[in-house]
């Protein structure tokens, strides 16, 4: 589906995208109050925002309500492997873009504890979401499985599935052979200055995996009308459901053993809107040209 952009999309030709617009455009494509939301988001696909990433934390919390719960991944797995890196839930950054870094940063957000797939959130939930499980961001006690079994909803926010971990959660719970654990030290900062270790637990692909293709399951959820696709300014937004993605999972790999594998030079292309390459990653938007900043 495309749609032109006029006055009440917000961005049309410079204006800015408002909060009003945000949530509108949320609240058409499904979120509903008190959900338990996790999100993976492109600031800038969705165009000019004012007030930028502040402004979309908001707009997801009032879609959201006072009951629902809002979950972004903070990772830092891109640093997280360097000898001197030291994790500080409460000081390091998010390297999963703006919006993940803006709900990290707000006082009532929640951070759970691992050295490279941390997880923050805001809501009811949030408490027993960040403090759950241990060492691992995978097990069936972390944080993310929580999201996965209470049956929460994801929304990629501008994104592709490449972006969506829950489906890295399906390989682990799945038990599929080439994601095994994997046991790393590294350190964390305590709130008085001193470092102590953190153990990781992670589950990294095997020598000679392929590589993933997550588009491939994503699509096939489009085409069985298991996803809500639509435009939140100018990106395109997919929301989907934790147990839908949990039986579309088992019934890929029932089929194919290989199903979230690369099967040829390139990873599934996706039949709704545009993705987009860039310096930051892919994004899924109405119009290439809109995208904020340089593409």
């Amino acid at each position: 589906m495309q749609r032109n952009a006029d006055s009440k999309t917000g961005g049309a030709c410079g204006e800015p995208l408002r909060l009003s617009y945000l949530v509108r455009d949320l609240i058409s494509l499904g979120v509903r109050p008190g959900d338990l939301l996790m999100v993976h988001s492109s600031l800038r696909s969705l165009g000019f925002v004012d007030g930028g990433p502040e402004t979309v934390v908001d707009a997801l919390l009032q879609a959201l309500g006072p009951q629902g719960t809002l979950v972004v991944p903070t990772f830092t797995y891109p640093t997280a492997g360097n000898p001197e890196f030291v994790f500080d839930p409460i000081h390091t950054p998010s390297q999963m873009g703006a919006i993940s870094e803006a709900v990290r940063c707000r006082p009532q957000a929640r951070r759970s504890i691992h050295l490279a797939h941390s997880i923050a959130a805001i809501g009811p939930l949030a408490e027993t979401i960040a403090t759950s499980g241990g060492a691992s961001g995978w097990d069936a006690e972390s944080p993310m499985r929580q999201v996965f079994d209470r049956n929460g909803r994801y929304l990629l926010l501008g994104v592709p599935y490449q972006n969506l971990t829950a489906m890295h959660l399906c390989e682990v719970w799945l038990g599929l052979p080439y994601r095994q654990p994997r046991t790393s030290e590294g350190r964390m900062r305590q709130p008085n200055g001193s470092t102590t270790p953190l153990i990781s637990i992670g589950t990294p692909p095997l020598p000679g995996h392929a590589g993933s293709d997550y588009n491939r399951l994503g699509q096939r959820m489009e085409d069985a009308g298991l996803v809500r696709r639509g435009p939140v300014g100018n990106a395109i937004a997919r929301l989907l459901n934790a147990h839908d993605l949990r039986a579309a999972s088992r019934d890929l790999t029932r089929h194919d053993p290989n199903g979230f594998l690369q099967q040829g030079p390139a990873v599934t292309q996706l039949t709704h809107g545009h993705t987009i390459q860039s310096p930051k990653g892919e994004h899924c938007v109405l119009d290439p040209t809109r995208i904020y900043g340089a593409a």
